[in-house]
């Protein structure tokens, strides 16, 4: 590898946890020579590591403009939770089919990691939220570990880190709330902790235990629809003029 592979290599790697973290926030417009100097990188291999990026679909191109962090939008939240739904439920089911007993170890041992988590407050427990964020990762990544499929697994860690993104932002809103609405905050978070129950996450478990796909992909298909439940009760409960609403409420897909 070359000093500037190796160069661009960090760079994407930065810019790329920038974006998912919520740093370059979505829909900014990214200024080569500000992102030169905030980087300390010349403009070639930025435009380089940008256009790596467009093809993640994280930073758009804008004709003569340059490039814009991708922003979010309701339509493509539920499209990614789809999308999800298809690829990662397909691993799924291949994965519980073909159990062995490496396999069942991992599956054993992420959730108990898991089940031994308490499920945080998004809007108070920032670091317990983290570790339950990559304990709840790592139990779903034990379930699809016998998949056996590269390509499978490529779009699936694509898309938690698109819905990544979301998570961030909608808990970020929900936190903005514990200053302008106390009481409605409140009540928000309680609707985003019941999307993290260990329940539906336990019927997934014994579902993969029992090696039975079909009950293991309605197990599965069930959690990602409390998911989306959650998010659409929250829809309601945002103020209009929050961003949460601006950007991912149901108004914000009529056309102006």
């Amino acid at each position: 590898m070359t000093l500037r592979q190796s160069k661009s290599d960090i760079l994407f790697d930065r810019l790329r946890r920038d974006i998912l973290t919520l740093e370059l926030p979505p829909g900014m417009v990214l200024r080569l020579p500000a992102l030169s100097e905030r980087y300390a990188i010349g403009l070639t291999p930025l435009r380089e590591c940008l256009n790596r990026l467009a093809v993640e679909q994280l930073v758009v191109p804008e004709h003569n403009k340059g490039f814009r962090v991708t922003p979010l939008t309701r339509a493509d939240l539920l499209d990614l939770e789809r999308s999800r739904d298809a690829v990662e439920g397909a691993m799924l089911a291949h994965s519980v089919s073909q159990a062995d007993d490496a396999w069942e170890a991992g599956v054993i041992g992420a959730y108990h990691h898991l089940s031994q988590t308490t499920v945080p407050s998004v809007i108070h427990e920032d670091d317990a939220l983290a570790q339950w964020t990559r304990r709840h990762l790592a139990f779903h990544q034990a379930l699809v570990a016998g998949a056996r499929s590269p390509w499978m697994a490529r779009f699936a860690g694509q898309l938690q880190d698109q819905l990544g993104r979301y998570h961030r932002f909608i808990q970020s809103g929900l936190r903005d709330l514990t200053q302008t609405a106390p009481s409605l905050a409140t009540k928000a978070a309680a609707v985003s902790a019941a999307g993290m129950a260990l329940e539906p996450h336990r019927a997934l478990y014994q579902a993969a235990l029992d090696h039975d796909p079909a009950a293991a992909l309605a197990a599965f298909r069930h959690h990602t629809g409390l998911s989306i439940a959650a998010f659409e009760e929250l829809s309601t409960l945002m103020p209009a003029h929050s961003p949460f609403a601006k950007t991912l409420g149901p108004q914000s897909e009529t056309p102006a």
